[in-house]
């Protein structure tokens, strides 16, 4: 496509008519020319021009059009002869730029003209000077460079000459992506595995004055954290929803290695008679999955446009049939879902290197959907090691008559398994059990921003149970108003350790040995008042005796 390119151009502007002037002295200005592309002017025809009739007679070929271009129009127009050419073409702006398509390019064009950009205000515009009377058509020359893509091409334009003006007719479209969250359209969002985004594809109707097919094709890639929700795309223009037979839909396999693909294909908009400057606008969903990448890299979607980019292209607008397969892609327009965990390690507070398994916590997140799991849970199984009571902990002890009353399932036993990558599916508010494997850690993976909340109701053996519960909150920066400032989480809690990469690690310590109430608190007043009673006691007894052995 690049060889083509670099060979192909392409573009064709309006007809206009201009005053007369000197031989020589003639200029074309061209408005809105695209930066690094040369204009070149080819005389078809010479001649005189007339003031008073505006014409331009004693018409002969000019040395802008070889004798392979000559033969050619005059086959085109079934006649001979400059003069007889130019009398054929219709004064029209149509016809104009048939008149141009019939010469064409490559062999057909002898010898042309050159210009220049402005400078500062005028930096637009590109002048070709000492131009001589003629029918003049210039032609838009660029090669890209290599990986070029952002590619476009004005019309030709076809020009009587004289001081003369015309309006470069070069349409490049622009693509956009944003995440829907609620009312707002933003480029970044937080989310939890399960979580359903919605994300909005925008661009416009082009000018396609010129093309006799047009297409767009929305090239859009999720990466292998986000499953593209069949059935969820819609397309309109214009407010107008389109139907099945005007755009096609190309999903690709879901890979958990390379994501998937969506291209979503205009069908001809020339045909269609789309307005310009209509709004296209495309949405889909995406679910966030258990391969979505944690912490501040983020989950990626992308999106980029090829669109049609040469008048030429003799295609039926389609990407199958592009003839002259020239076309053009805008850059790769990126939002971004981030993702991220916590985990607690339970550990002796007297020696944080020994690790405490056995801890069994509910938690309860304000925002989780579905959580990934490291640690361990309990798993009904016949034979199980573990009874459970009514308080929701465990015990290997098994019930008798005195005690039968604390279980909770009469017969039924369970087992402590670890969740390994087993994915637990929960709502918001909702809580589920956790318990510390062996190496004291409970993980959490997939969360958005949110307070998540551990209870311990089961402490490891032999250790105390916690007396409060761990409030984790987690936020970040996603509102920051500095865009080009990174990414980044946070979160509140007490002894908390960041990777750095957007991970989060609480410490959570469990002493051994018997408590006692807090100092001041009601249990330590009435062991005051139990030990004043028994000191009081003791000397009264030891008073009444002395005096008992005194009377005796």
């Amino acid at each position: 496509m690049k060889k083509i390119l670099a060979l192909v151009v392409a573009a064709l502007l309006v007809l206009s008519m201009t005053a007369a002037f000197a031989a020589g002295d003639g200029s074309i200005t061209i408005n809105n020319a695209v930066a690094g592309h040369t204009y070149t002017a080819y005389k078809i025809f010479a001649g005189t021009w007339d003031a008073n009739t505006s014409k331009l007679s004693d018409i002969v070929w000019g040395d802008g059009i070889s004798t392979t271009g000559q033969a050619a129009l005059e086959t085109a127009y079934n006649v001979t002869g400059a003069a007889n050419v130019a009398a054929a073409i219709p004064n029209t702006d149509a016809g104009a730029q048939a008149f141009a398509n019939n010469i064409g390019e490559g062999a057909n064009l002898g010898t042309g003209k050159a210009g220049s950009f402005g400078t500062g205000e005028n930096a637009t515009t590109y002048t070709i000077s000492g131009l001589e009377d003629g029918y003049y058509m210039i032609v838009d020359t660029y090669t890209p460079a290599d990986g070029e893509e952002d590619v476009y091409y004005a019309r030709y334009m076809i020009q009587k000459v004289g001081n003369a003006t015309v309006n470069n007719k070069a349409d490049k479209p622009e693509v956009d992506k944003k995440i829907v969250v609620g009312s707002a359209k933003v480029n970044e969002s937080t989310a939890n595995i399960g979580d359903t985004v919605t994300y909005e594809i925008t661009s416009a109707v082009p000018d396609m004055t010129g093309y006799k097919e047009y297409y767009m094709d929305f090239s859009d890639t999720l990466s292998k954290g986000l499953t593209y929700d069949a059935n969820s795309l819609t397309v309109s223009i214009g407010g107008t929803t389109l139907a099945a037979e005007d755009y096609t839909l190309t999903v690709g396999d879901y890979s958990a290695t390379d994501g998937t693909s969506i291209r979503v294909h205009l069908k001809d908009l020339v045909s269609r008679k789309y307005a310009k400057d209509a709004a296209i606008v495309i949405t889909y969903t995406a679910t966030v999955n258990d391969n979505a990448v944690i912490g501040n890299t983020g989950n990626p979607n992308t999106v980029k446009l090829i669109y049609s980019n040469n008048p030429r292209n003799s295609g039926d607008g389609t990407p199958d049939n592009n003839d002259d397969g020239v076309t053009g892609e805008t850059p790769d327009h990126i939002v971004k879902t981030f993702v991220t965990e916590l985990q607690l390690v339970k550990v002796d507070k007297n020696n944080n290197e020994t690790k405490l398994a056995g801890a069994v916590f509910n938690v309860v997140g304000t925002e989780i959907n579905k959580v990934l799991i490291t640690g361990e849970h309990f798993v009904e199984a016949d034979g199980g090691a573990y009874w459970k009571l009514k308080d929701g902990t465990y015990t290997t002890k098994a019930p008798n008559e005195q005690i039968e009353d604390k279980y909770a399932e009469d017969g039924k036993k369970y087992n402590k398994v670890a969740y390994a990558t087993e994915s637990v599916q929960e709502t918001k508010d909702v809580a589920f059990q956790v318990v510390t494997g062996s190496d004291g850690i409970i993980k959490l993976t997939g969360l958005k921003e949110g307070t998540y909340t551990f209870r311990e109701i089961q402490a490891p053996d032999g250790y105390n149970l916690l007396t409060s519960d761990i409030t984790v909150t987690i936020t970040s920066n996603i509102d920051r108003t500095d865009k080009t400032a990174a990414f980044a989480w946070s979160a509140t809690g007490a002894n908390e350790t960041e990777t750095g990469s957007g991970k989060f690690t609480f410490t959570v310590e469990n002493g051994q040995g018997n408590t006692l109430p807090s100092t001041g608190g009601v249990g330590t007043t009435l062991l005051y008042i139990g030990g004043s009673i028994l000191v009081l006691a003791a000397v009264i007894l030891l008073v009444t005796k002395r005096r008992m052995k005194v009377e005796d």
